[in-house]
């Protein structure tokens, strides 16, 4: 078994995964970090901003290289920062030695749907779903409707954003793992057999996590169908990422 890496997942916004990332991070002897910690509200956003006031790639290297020397664990959503950043985070995490994971999802209309719903909503997660979706569901508070404009822009944007992450893995020769979420989660083989085998490729020993990757087995509920009919142009919304996405 080769020694343990962190790791780094890119991936976008609504991919799922999060019970594999967090089995991962439990198991892992390397700290992980706050999931997408670039985004503007999080605790690396100021690089971001930082780079987006002066545009200087050899200051953003140098700061994303000193975040990398802790050797953590992140998972980072493409889609979210400017290019620029991704580029250099992943030449970063290679010279560190960084276990790459690509983590996509075919459906995109359900990826989507999940992101705008979670917009309209403010609901990001299953705890912020059950302090507001009684409210909603109560009429004490309401649902935004959702941009279509947006909805159109988001898909494109995502897809040239995940082009452009995959030639800047290929160009700079990096090896990574691509998991796709519904070969992990709907396939054939369950998502304990998945975690294993990723976590042996990352360097990590299992042979002890009988129960825990068990736990990895049981299905989780969609929470967000009983809140359709609370979002004001939901069926709209339906119709223009099913005309849009051609995945």
């Amino acid at each position: 078994m080769p020694e343990p890496r962190p790791t780094l997942t890119l991936t976008l916004r609504r991919t799922g995964g999060t019970s594999l990332q967090s089995f991962l991070a439990q198991i892992s002897p390397f700290r992980s970090v706050e999931h997408e910690p670039f985004n503007p509200d999080r605790m690396w956003g100021h690089v971001v901003k930082k780079f987006q006031d002066g545009r200087d790639l050899v200051a953003l290297e140098a700061d994303i290289d000193a975040l990398l020397e802790a050797e953590v664990n992140v998972k980072h959503c493409i889609e979210v920062v400017p290019p620029e950043v991704t580029k250099t985070l992943i030449k970063c995490a290679k010279k560190r030695g960084y276990f790459f994971i690509v983590l996509t999802r075919r459906d995109s209309v359900r990826r989507l749907r999940s992101l705008f719903m979670a917009m309209s909503t403010g609901a990001w997660g299953p705890e912020q779903e059950e302090a507001r979706y009684p409210g909603i569901l109560s009429g004490e508070f309401k649902a935004t409707p959702v941009n279509l404009e947006k909805v159109k822009r988001q898909y494109w944007n995502d897809q040239l954003m995940l082009g452009r992450m995959l030639s800047v893995l290929r160009y700079q020769n990096v090896s990574y793992q691509w998991l796709v979420f519904e070969e992990i989660y709907k396939g054939e083989q369950p998502v304990s057999v998945h975690a294993a085998n990723l976590a042996r490729q990352i360097g990590i020993d299992v042979s002890g996590e009988g129960d825990n990757l068990d736990k990895l087995n049981e299905k989780g509920k969609q929470s967000s169908h009983h809140i359709e009919d609370f979002v004001p142009n939901y069926d709209a919304m339906m119709a223009t990422l099913k005309e849009v996405c051609i995945d």
